[in-house]
């Protein structure tokens, strides 16, 4: 299994509510539809943090492919092409991490 997990900040002077209804109705489509080999989409929204605490991200996208070859394949599709500049439109910053699960309980 290949999970990617990517965070996202909103673009400025949107709300939560514009960004979730954006993220889960315009943007998660393109890849939910669009990559051919992707077998999980779950999107994790930020609702708050700690008392003093400032959000370092808004959401964290977390995508699985059975294999290293199906995420490639999808990264190198027009679906991907068009995810990516779709992310100008509600965000500001976001980034990519490969992670390996562990479930400890």
């Amino acid at each position: 299994m290949t999970t990617a997990h990517i965070w996202m900040r909103k673009k400025a002077g949107m709300s939560d509510e514009e960004f979730r209804d954006y993220w889960l109705t315009t943007h998660a489509p393109i890849a939910r539809d669009g990559y051919e080999h992707l077998r999980s989409y779950v999107v994790h929204l930020v609702t708050r943090v700690p008392e003093g605490q400032e959000r370092p991200f808004d959401g964290v996208a977390e995508l699985s492919w059975d294999d290293r070859d199906g995420f490639k394949a999808d990264m190198a599709s027009e679906t991907a092409a068009v995810s990516t500049k779709d992310l100008e439109n509600f965000t500001d910053a976001f980034g990519l991490l490969f992670v390996d699960r562990h479930v400890v309980k």
